[in-house]
């Protein structure tokens, strides 16, 4: 059964993820380690601009390792938020 859902889980898919996952606070460069994490050895990305760093695209994830990379994307937790305060204490 496995299989067949690494087939159907196209590039589409996976962007459609890591958008909901960034809309739900989840950070750029924790998605991008992640997409390195399931990419093939040595693979190159594009040079992002603000960053400076290789950024790789989904495409590059296997079919075999799509489900795997579902199921990691799906357990990132909200970064933390940063609080800002204005008053010290004392």
């Amino acid at each position: 059964m496995s299989e067949v859902l690494e087939s159907v889980i196209t590039a589409a898919t996976l962007r459609t993820a890591i958008r909901a996952k960034i809309s739900a606070g989840i950070s750029r460069p924790a998605i991008s380690l992640l997409i390195e994490a399931y990419a093939p050895p040595r693979t190159r990305g594009r040079r992002d601009e603000d960053t400076g760093r290789q950024r790789l695209p989904v495409e590059v994830i296997a079919h075999e390792r799509r489900v795997a990379f579902l199921a990691a994307l799906g357990q990132l937790e909200d970064d933390d938020p940063v609080v800002h305060n204005d008053r010290l204490a004392g």
